[in-house]
């Protein structure tokens, strides 16, 4: 069927409103935009870290001094002599007058090197040339070395852009791609794999058409058989299911994602890392949508073994975090599956040893997310002595991991108890809010002026004795005088507060900060009257 049969849509007229309701599945509806948000944010970030290797299109590159590599796999190619790379032109010559074997090797060979060129591969020479319906026929000719020199020529193809990969698609390339991923030849598989996974990878309406030609039941079998495939072609085989589970607006079918879920508690397994953390950041995808998909996830029994890549190499912490993160984000009783697994006690060696901003970053985002939730949750955080390295991040980690750990505060002092709230005392916190007083980010104050001015009803309402003290500390730490700088701040909501907090706190005359008052601020520059 032609995709344009389909009316493949490039964007999602319904985004909007599957989002809205998609929020009201998630526990602090309020907040729950931001985090989403921040999310978003947070994923690019740390997926450069991955380079290539988390790109969601990957191309078969080989220099022309590694061609011999070819001759020692498990191909059986006829014996030849090196080849001139031919034409479009003299391609289309040979294949149409009844070509041998050896010539649509010779021919389909020339036209993969020239598609695996480092720069500027001419892709959209060999659509415009009319070689892609060649490509898709060569795919079903009775030769491995055909197959593979087809299957590798469409992998950078479908590499490219989305309209190339449309293109391709069009052509029929996808069903005979699929069947030849499980092929008895290793080689073969994998690299028909490889192109299927770039056309999975390329948009969700794509990934939706690889799911219809069966292309995770391809998977699964592949799965199946993971000891008796080497190293690459699981990495491959992990990375297909990464870019299986990527793709939102819309996210794949339930019963699909439960299905993919399976395979992916094997693959977390596999003795090889690069295995492991495409496989991981695949369970990171699963995991970022509603509270149903969240829970196949926890019901596939994957996340016991994910907690344990917190002991290994900061590759596989980044998309473990995010996983959990992930979940934490969910109702209450997903969040205490978290919990439950034990994953607090371990986050302090990896925020205590990490030089990476991007693990600290992840690691706050998590505990903030687990802190929106329950007093007991809460609680959670605080025995585990996680609240100090929240706020030594916050008062001296970069900038956006001292906005994450804003939330981690902000989040305590609107969702926890009293003595919860107190904690901030007991652990320092209050020259660490003083000190953010000091930073640009709106946001950042907004947080900051939020959990200062609940701290201080809190410690007013229930440790009054104690009000002096902390008032004290707040001046001595420089406080007021950023309290008062906030007062002439453009944002109407950090005027407010600072304005709040002053005239609660540090008036003793009724009247003497009558000129910041809301009420009067916006008549301050009026006309005279008379």
């Amino acid at each position: 069927m032609a995709l344009n049969e389909a009316k493949i849509p490039r964007d999602n007229a319904d985004e909007t409103k599957e989002e809205a309701g998609r929020l009201q599945q998630y526990k602090n509806l309020t907040k729950h935009e931001e985090l989403r948000r921040r999310r978003t944010e947070c994923s690019v970030e740390i997926r450069k870290q991955k380079g290539a290797d988390m790109m969601m299109k990957r191309r078969n590159i080989v220099d022309d001094v590694e061609e011999e590599i070819a001759s020692e796999s498990e191909v059986d190619e006829p014996k030849k002599q090196p080849t001139v790379r031919l034409s479009n032109d003299e391609i289309k010559s040979i294949l149409s007058n009844n070509p041998s074997e050896n010539d649509m090797i010779r021919c389909f060979e020339s036209l993969r090197k020239s598609l695996s060129k480092t720069k500027n591969p001419p892709i959209d020479e060999v659509i415009q040339s009319g070689l892609l319906l060649a490509l898709v026929q060569a795919l079903t000719v009775q030769s491995e070395p055909v197959q593979y020199e087809a299957a590798w020529a469409l992998t950078n193809i479908v590499s490219g852009t989305t309209e190339q990969t449309i293109a391709a698609v069009e052509a029929g390339a996808t069903a005979p791609l699929i069947q030849l991923a499980v092929h008895s030849s290793s080689q073969i598989s994998e690299q028909a794999l490889w192109a299927v996974a770039n056309i999975a990878g390329d948009s969700a309406q794509l990934r939706d058409y690889v799911i219809k030609c069966h292309g995770v039941e391809a998977l699964m079998f592949l799965v199946d058989k993971l000891e008796q495939l080497t190293d690459s072609h699981v990495r491959t085989i992990a990375w297909a299911f990464s870019n299986m589970c990527r793709h939102k607006n819309p996210n794949a079918p339930l019963d699909v994602l439960r299905v993919l879920a399976q395979g992916l508690v094997k693959l977390v397994q596999h003795p090889d890392i690069q295995v492991r953390q495409d496989a991981c950041w695949a369970v990171s995808y699963l995991t970022d949508g509603p509270d149903e998909q969240i829970q196949l996830a926890c019901d596939s029994g994957v996340l016991p073994h994910i907690v344990k890549y917190f002991k290994h190499a900061e590759n596989l912490v980044a998309p473990a975090l995010r996983t959990l993160g992930n979940v934490a984000t969910g109702s209450d009783s997903l969040t205490q599956s978290v919990i439950d697994l034990g994953c607090l006690k371990r986050l302090v060696p990896s925020m205590e040893k990490t030089k990476s901003s991007s693990i600290t970053k992840e690691c706050c985002w998590l505990i903030s997310n687990i802190i929106a939730g329950t007093h007991a949750q809460i609680q959670s955080v605080l025995d585990a002595k996680l609240l100090p390295l929240i706020i030594n991040i916050f008062q001296y980690g970069d900038h956006k991991c001292q906005f994450e750990a804003s939330w981690a505060l902000s989040n305590l002092v609107q969702g926890g108890t009293i003595n919860q709230i107190y904690s901030l005392i007991e652990c320092n916190a209050v020259p660490a809010l003083c000190q953010a007083l000091n930073q640009t980010n709106t946001d950042m104050l907004t947080n900051t002026l939020e959990t200062l001015s609940l701290l201080m009803n809190a410690v007013q309402d229930c440790y009054s004795q104690e009000l002096e003290v902390l008032l004290d500390q707040v001046e001595e730490n420089g406080g007021l005088d950023a309290l008062e700088r906030l007062q002439e701040s453009q944002s109407e909501r950090i005027y407010e507060l600072a304005y709040s907090i002053i005239t609660q706190f540090f008036t003793d005359d009724d009247g003497a900060n009558a000129e910041n008052n809301p009420a009067t601020r916006s008549n301050q520059d009026a006309p005279w009257s008379f």
